[in-house]
Parts: structure tokens; C-alpha cells; sequence
């Protein structure tokens, strides 16, 4: 079941920009992916190291 959910005009114009670079069919496409690819990090003990990493706070 699809579900909306609501992001900033700038926000959807960056994902509409990697859509069109990196060959995703659609917005949604490119969310999913980053989503699963974030939730696979998680499992494979991406602790708070690498999450902090990931928002860059440390690098």
C-alpha cells in the first residue's frame, strides 16, 4: 500500500536531481532504495558511529 509523505519543495527538487543522475524511474524509486539500503547499514551493526558519520557530525 503506497503512503505520502511530506517533504520541503528543496528537498524534492535534490531527489528530483539524483533521479534524473543516477537513472532511478522515479522519486519514489530513489526513496525506497535509500530507505532499504539505510535499514541493511542497520542491520549489518551500523552503530551510532556511523550514523553520526552519516549526518556528519564526525568524519
Amino acid at each position: 500500500m503506497a503512503k505520502k509523505v511530506k517533504i520541503s519543495d528543496e528537498a524534492y527538487e535534490k531527489a528530483r536531481e539524483l533521479v534524473e543522475k543516477k537513472g532511478y524511474s522515479s522519486v519514489e524509486e530513489l526513496v525506497e532504495h535509500l530507505i532499504d539500503k539505510e535499514y541493511t547499514e542497520q542491520g549489518e551493526g551500523g552503530g551510532e558511529e556511523e550514523r553520526l558519520k552519516g549526518l556528519g557530525y564526525i568524519s
